[in-house]
């Protein structure tokens, strides 16, 4: 049987009541649920923006500065234009 909860702490609270009565001692082996959710998907970005590295402004500097120093200049001229690309 596959039930779904949540944890708190050393309880789990089930999204719906065993079969069993009362007291009835069990077995149980859990893991974490797998959410079903695209990358990009709202929910997906919240999560995300929640974990684990948290940036600071300097952090976000920094990489646009790494971004616009490793940007290369636009050429103009193409491989099929007649000229060498220069």
């Amino acid at each position: 049987m596959t039930y779904k909860g949540v944890a708190r702490g050393r309880m789990i609270e089930l999204n719906e009541a065993l079969p069993y009565p009362e007291g009835q001692p069990v077995t149980v082996s859990v893991e974490a649920a797998r959410e079903r959710s695209c990358a990009g998907a709202p929910n997906a970005i919240r999560r995300t923006m929640h974990q684990p590295p948290h940036l600071g402004s300097t952090d976000v500097d920094e990489l646009e500065r790494a971004i616009a120093e490793g940007k290369m200049p636009l050429q103009h001229d193409g491989e099929f234009d007649g000229g060498n690309g220069k």
